[in-house]
């Protein structure tokens, strides 16, 4: 298989992926190409954003390699992020020159690259988290929020604590539960619920906010 197929097939041991783009090995030049890698689940997924850290970290023997995680995340080396500078612009540019002028570097990089993927494919797989998407606010204050959240996936129940995606510092539990039978008029993904969330930080989570369960330790 093709590093990009390898790819995709250890990322999708996780969750399914909406988009991928890998490097290719070989430029049309005939050289060896400054490896990168970057995805997007169909869902966010923080929970796996420390097993690729740790990965980026710990995989590669020859070069430091850069995690990011936005909408997309991204895997590269971490040279084209000090040649980029503060703006984090001419990623592209960059990788073209080092693959004309050192082919030492990328060589090294992508053996490194490799090992990176081969140390994904390696990992176990989580248990799939507990997913609420909030559909409506019902009413929220500094340290609770009451809503109608959409179930996307796992199951949820009370006293599990969860995450939102987009204030991941806020971290609430679940104090009550109250499912609406469902409608099967509507074509919704899931069924809806009444949800009692309770945590410092819980009036900063918002309309179409996503939240994920925070695994148990």
């Amino acid at each position: 298989m093709s590093r990009f197929h390898r790819a995709k097939a250890a990322l999708e041991r996780f969750a399914p992926v909406a988009q991928i783009r890998s490097t290719s090995e070989i430029g049309i030049t005939g050289l060896i190409q400054v490896p990168s890698l970057l995805w997007r689940f169909s869902e966010p997924h923080p929970e796996l954003k420390e097993m690729f850290t740790s990965v980026v970290r710990d995989a590669p023997q020859n070069i430091t390699w850069f995690f990011e995680e936005r909408r997309n995340s991204l895997i590269m080396p971490s040279r084209l992020v000090h040649e980029a500078g503060p703006g984090g612009e001419g990623y592209r540019d960059i990788a073209i020159d080092i693959s004309q002028t050192d082919q030492e570097f990328c060589i090294a990089a992508s053996q490194d690259i490799e090992l990176i993927i081969q140390a994904i494919a390696e990992q176990p797989a989580p248990p799939t988290a507990a997913r609420l998407y909030v559909t409506q606010l019902a009413k929220s204050s500094a340290d609770e929020l009451v809503c109608v959240a959409e179930s996307l996936t796992g199951e949820a129940r009370v006293g599990m604590a969860f995450r939102a995606v987009g204030t991941p510092d806020v971290e609430v539990r679940l104090t009550a539960l109250h499912w609406y039978p469902p409608r099967p008029e509507t074509r919704r993904r899931a069924p809806l619920a009444k949800v009692t969330l309770v945590g410092d930080g819980a009036g900063r989570i918002g309309l179409k906010e996503l939240l994920v369960s925070v695994p148990d330790h």
